[in-house]
């Protein structure tokens, strides 16, 4: 199992549901400035949410090789991603920024090349699979996998990270950018417009990273 990488300052106890969709205030602002921010000599395209910028990680991480599975009855397997770009998004159906993110997502999976891009996106809402279901039907999403997360063992918010949990969740949504080696590169908080030119060329950069 790789080392964990957490923000140097711990947050308090957040409930999914009084938890912040996306960075704001002083608390944000603090949590992001303990953030990571590599010095890399190639540094990725800029890129733009409503939240803030895409944040590349160093150290960097590997994500987990042994498949996770959740009490939201999902199997998330980052072995199999080898090879690919991964895009993993937490959300909630109660977020009002995730609401927004989501369709762009969806057109995004439904233009990609599936043997160069996976797009994880991991519900964290106490009803599971079926509430994550019934959310895409509502919102004509066709495109996505179906994903749920509700007891924080693959992302977290609790600082006690009692499930342990690989990724920080500085916000919701958040989305980490994994490289087809399966290095977790950066991450950016808050709502984005995935199917952007911006966007799309984030993806060739990770596409084209060097070999360890």
């Amino acid at each position: 199992m790789p080392d964990r990488q957490t923000p140097k300052r711990a947050y308090p106890d957040i409930s999914r549901r009084r938890a912040s969709c996306q960075i704001a205030g002083a608390f944000g602002a603090a949590v992001l400035a303990k953030a990571p921010v590599a010095a890399a000599s190639q540094p990725p395209p800029a890129f733009y949410s409503s939240g803030g910028q895409y944040i590349q990680l160093q150290p960097e991480r590997l994500a987990p090789d042994a498949p996770i599975k959740t009490a939201g009855g999902s199997v998330i397997d980052f072995g199999r991603y080898r090879g690919k770009v991964v895009l993993l998004n937490f959300w909630a159906t109660w977020c009002a920024p995730c609401v927004h993110e989501m369709p762009s997502l969806d057109r995004l999976a439904a233009s990609a090349d599936d043997k160069l891009l996976q797009i994880v996106p991991i519900a964290i809402d106490d009803g599971g699979q079926e509430t994550v279901r019934a959310f895409y039907r509502r919102f004509g999403l066709s495109h996505l996998g179906v994903y749920a997360d509700p007891d924080q063992q693959i992302g977290y918010f609790d600082a006690r990270n009692v499930n342990h949990g690989v990724f920080p969740l500085y916000a919701l949504p958040i989305t980490y950018a994994i490289d087809p080696f399966g290095r977790i590169d950066g991450y950016i908080p808050g709502a984005a417009r995935w199917n952007s030119a911006r966007a799309k060329a984030l993806i060739k950069y990770l596409t084209g990273r060097a070999a360890p």
